[in-house]
């Protein structure tokens, strides 16, 4: 992996990369307090009066873009939200109906083939998205557009 510094191509290590992936934007620390204080369930009026400022702003921090990155990512990782719990779960669940499937001899084909479906989709979820760069084409056709334009 290489990566251009000053015009240079320089190798980055794979340490390096994941270091630079985690990098995040910090957090106003008095924007954090509004955020926890919004995660615990707090109403926006209770958080207001907590930090002796007006609703209207407790509602703009809770919608800077920073402070919502962080509020979705911490919902996203916490309880059934995270994916690794899902696909654990669900994990859980197929071997148990195969087991149950071994020691009874009955199972259904269909049940058992919905829950991989749905560790499929789980897991296809939780890969990055491919986002390659986006062209913009425009296609100029001056010769038909001049004979269009001397025509008239």
């Amino acid at each position: 992996m290489t990566t251009k510094t000053n015009g240079a191509l320089s190798p980055i290590t794979i340490a390096d990369a994941l270091n630079k992936t985690l990098e995040t934007p910090s957090l106003d620390p008095i924007l954090l307090s509004v955020a926890n204080e919004f995660l615990g369930g707090n109403d926006i009026n209770d958080i207001a009066q907590k930090f002796s400022i007006s609703p209207d702003r407790v509602t703009q921090i809770v919608e800077k873009k920073e402070v919502k990155s962080y509020i979705d990512n911490v919902y996203l990782t916490q309880g059934y939200l995270n994916r690794i719990k899902r696909i654990n779960i669900i994990n859980n669940v197929i071997e148990q109906k195969l087991t149950e499937a071994m020691e009874t001899g009955e199972y259904s084909k269909k049940d058992l083939l919905d829950w991989v479906k749905h560790l499929h989709e789980v897991e296809i979820s939780t890969r990055p998205k491919d986002k390659g760069p986006t062209v913009a084409v425009q296609v100029n056709n001056y010769d038909s557009l001049m004979k269009e334009v001397l025509d008239r």
